[in-house]
């Protein structure tokens, strides 16, 4: 009896999920759920504004991403595209336009690496 309780003890404790840090909200218009830190990498899964994402580990060595889960996908966040409270959003604010918008999967992922690859920050051009 010792032996089969120590046994699903181990089960248990190796299918353990990992544990919430906490939940933010992404703030752009369309992102994605990266593989990897890195905006080239694959996306696991595409996330629209105002979705939250739960926190599973702040990168300390990388301060930019943030490790996440979106329903059953885990993958990395830039972390600038997180907040804290809920934005106002496109989709939010004008519901029927961004419904009629009518994007399918292939255009929001595309629309998603778009927001991916901006810069922030002010030009240096005078």
């Amino acid at each position: 009896m010792m032996k089969t309780s120590l046994v699903a003890l181990l089960f248990l404790v190796g299918f353990q999920a990992e544990a919430e840090v906490g939940r933010k909200y992404f703030t752009e218009f369309l992102g994605h759920v990266h593989k990897n830190m890195s905006k080239d990498s694959a996306s696991k899964t595409i996330v629209q504004c105002s979705h939250s994402v739960k926190i599973l580990k702040v990168m300390e060595g990388a301060p930019d991403w943030t490790y996440v889960q979106v329903g059953e996908d885990k993958g990395y966040i830039q972390s600038a595209y997180l907040s804290e409270s809920k934005p106002e959003c496109l989709q939010g604010k004008y519901p029927e336009f961004y419904k009629n918008l009518n994007l399918d999967i292939t255009e929001m992922y595309y629309w998603g690496k778009l927001y991916d690859q901006y810069f922030r920050g002010k030009s240096k051009i005078k």
